[in-house]
């Protein structure tokens, strides 16, 4: 079980603030381009996107009402975005969600089994932090042996939140990297979206300074726009469903804490990097290999 929790489940991470700051040392600061531009780059690589405001279904499990100027990647078109953005696929990539303002949403689903909440009062944030910390250096040391630079977890962006009446469990962590000797800092936001046969695992993609807004905006289109469709919502568990190995605290300390900081790191890093600067992608190529230390010359 905890394996797969270290997989590809919430390895996205925002890294708008760390992105930024290193991509400034090798370029001139360049504006952005709009949504629009990223929404065409897609499309002009044969990635069909739905537009609002279009129902799209995220797998067979759920779906998602798109509000206005809001696209997501129609199913057909996952791997080859996936491939545009370099990244590798897991499996469980059911959906991916552009809205207007800038940010992202990507799903994935984890057909575990029904997670139970009975530990949905004792989410004690301090025990869950001290565990993920204390992980830190092992995780570290397969990174240093890729290449990679070193991870901390520096705290809680938001503490663990379970809401008992849509059964979502929300918690964003802070990290930082050895790149500036952790003297910036990034976000990632994990939410946990409990259904019938498993979760919704939906990463938020941003930066920090409009991290509270979007994070808001995230949970009011979430709250109102999702929903798992028929017979797999969480309410409708039957004696006999498959029941997870784990409770909500093992969400936690899987999706915020080693995940965030083993292999699949540096694949989520890149989706931000293309999206915040689509037009630069040679300069995004050679910071690509610096970040990673596959050519950091290059």
């Amino acid at each position: 079980m905890f394996a797969r929790l270290l997989g590809r489940s919430g390895l996205l991470i925002a890294l708008s603030c760390a992105a930024s700051g290193l991509f400034a040392q090798e370029q001139p600061v360049v504006e952005a381009p709009q949504q629009e531009t990223f929404v065409q780059a897609l499309e002009a690589n044969g990635i069909k996107l739905a537009a609002s405001p279009a129902k799209v279904k995220l797998g067979d499990i759920a779906e998602i009402t798109l509000p206005e100027g809001f696209h997501a990647v129609e199913r057909g078109s996952l791997k080859k975005f996936y491939e545009f953005t370099r990244n590798s696929m897991g499996g469980s990539e059911v959906g991916v969600l552009i809205a207007p303002g800038g940010w992202m949403l990507f799903f994935d689903y984890d057909d575990s089994g029904y997670v139970k909440d009975d530990d949905k009062n004792s989410l004690e944030a301090p025990k869950l932090m001290k565990s993920m910390t204390s992980n830190q250096d092992a995780a570290n040391k397969e990174r240093v042996k890729r290449g990679w630079d070193e991870m901390k977890i520096a705290g809680w962006a938001a503490e663990p939140h379970y809401d008992t009446k849509t059964n979502n469990l929300k918690w964003a962590i802070k990290l930082t990297s050895s790149r500036d000797n952790h003297q910036s800092y990034w976000i990632n936001e994990s939410i946990r979206l409990l259904g019938r046969g498993g979760v919704m695992e939906v990463t938020l993609v941003t930066d920090n300074e409009t991290f509270a807004a979007d994070s808001a905006a995230a949970d009011s289109l979430l709250t109102n726009r999702y929903t798992y469709v028929s017979g797999q919502r969480y309410a409708e568990f039957k004696e006999g469903d498959k029941i997870a190995e784990y409770g909500l605290a093992a969400l936690v300390l899987g999706g915020a804490g080693a995940v965030a900081l083993k292999l699949g790191f540096f694949q989520k890093f890149w989706k931000f990097l293309v999206f915040g600067a689509v037009a630069l992608f040679g300069a995004i190529g050679k910071l690509w290999n610096k970040i990673t230390g596959r050519n950091p010359d290059a």
